[in-house]
């Protein structure tokens, strides 16, 4: 091959391998569809966090993914690779610090940024259970993570690492822990039937068996740090130290022998004292019926409880506070886990989601490269392709004129050959 034919073979390769990479980027930027990293509403929120400092974001969890912002405009945080998000917690003497848990694992992710970066944390577990609720003592510095199946973790958080430092198995499946951040190390976990203290920070816990009814909901609120603990038909009760508990439904129109079913409780994070409360009245006893009643508000650490206006036509089971603003919350409830506008809540929450496009050249303009670079990629091939079939018909011709010459020259040698090494 002479050195014009290899500086064109060559010349033709790279235009093709050129043509194959515009190709394949046009292809990329243009095969992707704008992606939902902006919403306006949630609509399947599994775990809500409220913000915990002034301006801060409120933390959300939709349908396995994780969200930051406020209602009315949520932002998507990026999480690890195949992650189903099932809960969340914040700092709140640290607030960039959020801690998630794997819905359908053993598995907590920390991240100090805010949620730019995360940290695996693998959970001891024969069998994987996913987390089920999260809280953090942040004066004390620890982590609580319930579970599906094994109980209550927990973890404590030395800066550099997570550790495990304790461990509450239980047989049934945690619906809720919480615990105090102003240093009592107050915690609770809950479960369907059962209430458990938390004694030594955790090291040990304790079960409550003097409440009226069994426990629906609990909040740490207040100042000082105070229990409420929401009940199945005594409406709230309350607590300083966790063993001894006290009536708190002035205002939730509770009289004895009535039953009033407390199914959510939630505190404002920028103000201890504001408590809201879903409250509900039982009929009946062998055939219970709920009719839901009144979202309830307390400014006063639940010394005495309002009624927001309107009234409720499902069961709510969770309750999503604004953080700082007296009175706006929304509800989850059994029929929905989309965030209804409760109190004086007037920020819209049905709405189209904002959808955020990858940012690229124009449609025309991408389809027109891939055009060009499909028929520069054509072109090269079938000229790359003719010049390496030229060349072998010029090498085959080339051979059997040799061939030719020097069987004109030397007959005997060719008879030789076709005769064998010893001529027969």
């Amino acid at each position: 091959m002479t050195l014009s034919k290899k500086v064109t073979i060559s010349i033709t390769a790279a235009i093709l391998t050129l043509a194959f990479a515009l190709l394949l980027v046009t292809e990329n930027v243009y095969g992707q569809q704008p992606t939902q990293t902006v919403v306006s509403t949630l609509q399947n929120v599994r775990a809500y966090t409220a913000a915990v400092t002034p301006g801060g974001a409120s933390f959300a969890v939709d349908q396995g993914l994780l969200y930051t912002g406020e209602p009315g405009n949520w932002q998507l945080v990026e999480t690890p690779d195949s992650l189903i998000v099932n809960a969340v917690a914040v700092d709140s003497q640290r607030p960039q610090t959020v801690v998630i848990g794997a819905g359908d694992r053993s598995v907590l992710y920390i991240s100090r940024d805010g949620g730019a970066s995360w940290q695996k944390v693998a959970l001891e577990s024969e069998i994987p259970s996913g987390i089920t609720s999260l809280t953090i003592d942040s004066a004390n510095r620890l982590i609580y993570a319930g579970t599906f199946t094994n109980g209550v973790y927990r973890l404590r958080d030395v800066g550099s690492s997570v550790i495990a430092a304790g461990h509450l198995l239980l047989d049934e499946p945690v619906q809720q822990v919480v615990a105090d951040s102003t240093g009592t190390g107050m915690a609770f976990v809950r479960t369907e039937w059962n209430l458990y203290r938390a004694e030594e920070l955790g090291l040990r816990w304790q079960l409550i068996d003097n409440l009226p009814s069994p426990a629906t909901a609990i909040v740490i609120a207040g100042t000082p740090s105070t229990a409420y603990v929401g009940t199945a038909s005594s409406g709230v009760v309350k607590s300083s130290d966790g063993i001894t508990w006290q009536s708190a439904n002035q205002g939730l129109g509770y009289t004895p022998g009535s039953q009033l079913y407390i199914s959510a409780l939630a505190n404002d994070p920028l103000q201890p004292n504001v408590i809201y409360a879903a409250t509900n009245l039982i009929f009946g006893s062998a055939n219970a019926h709920i009719t839901p009643v009144a979202l309830a508000m307390s400014y006063d650490a639940g010394g005495n409880w309002q009624s927001t206006d309107g009234t409720l036509d499902a069961v709510l089971t969770d309750l999503m506070p604004v953080a700082g603003m007296t009175g706006a919350v929304y509800g989850l409830s059994e029929r929905s886990r989309t965030p209804l506008a409760l109190g004086e809540t007037t920020r819209p929450v049905v709405a189209q989601p904002v959808m955020e496009p990858v940012t690229a050249a124009p449609m025309e303009a991408l389809e027109l490269w891939r055009v060009i670079a499909w028929v520069v990629a054509g072109l090269s091939t079938t000229a790359l392709t003719l010049l390496v079939a030229y060349d072998v018909w010029q090498d085959v011709r080339r051979r059997k004129e040799e061939e030719a010459r020097l069987a004109a020259r030397f007959p005997h040698a060719r008879r030789l050959r076709q005769s064998g090494p010893y001529g027969v």
